[in-house]
């Protein structure tokens, strides 16, 4: 006579040996496959579709004429803000952008860029000293005009097409050194 429990009613006996492929294969992916997926790209595949990303913000700033309707990347840190009721404008300081498109240190020396927005923004969420990233289509170069320091600038203007804001290191859990990306915006008056 057997007892009740020998025998499993699960095809699986051995202590679950058709499990471990699966959690090593999930191991092996999560591994391999580095931080992207908990740190997803900044702009999919559709968002830079047809954006030169050979061209960085000295070439926008010095060759705006040639560049004239060319969809471009750009980033910088955020100096001024003006809303208005059909658009916003914002003044960046650009920056060179690393591999995730994240601005670093700004440098102003260049000029400064102009990003005009379709529809107004959240001020809280563009606040000055916040660093974002942009695609948008290169238009001109404006009339000089006062800078947020007091100081006349010409800037060349950009028409944004989508936005991606970056939380401070000083937010991240106590000051984390690594990049953290807040999702995308979309329609009016977003926040981060």
């Amino acid at each position: 006579m057997t007892a009740p429990f020998a025998r499993s009613p699960l095809p699986f006996r051995g202590g679950g040996h058709l499990l471990s492929p699966f959690f090593l294969s999930l191991f092996l992916l999560l591994t391999l496959s580095g931080c992207d997926i908990f740190n997803p790209p900044t702009f999919t595949s559709r968002q830079l579709a047809g954006v030169d990303l050979s061209v960085d913000y000295p070439q926008v700033l010095s060759g705006h004429r040639d560049l004239a309707g060319q969809k471009v990347v750009v980033g910088g840190e955020v100096v001024r803000l003006e809303n208005h009721t059909t658009r916003a404008y914002v003044e960046i300081v650009p920056s060179p952008l690393d591999r995730i498109l994240r601005p670093e240190a700004p440098d102003g020396s260049a000029g400064l860029l102009l990003l005009i927005f379709p529809y107004p923004v959240d001020p809280s969420a563009l606040r000055d000293g916040v660093r974002i990233t942009v695609t948008g289509t290169v238009r001109r170069m404006k009339r000089p005009a006062v800078t947020a320091g007091g100081r006349t600038a010409r800037f060349v203007t950009l028409d944004v097409v989508d936005l991606h804001t970056w939380v401070p290191p000083t937010q991240l859990l106590g000051g984390s050194p690594y990049p953290v990306m807040t999702p995308g915006f979309t329609g009016p008056y977003q926040t981060p």
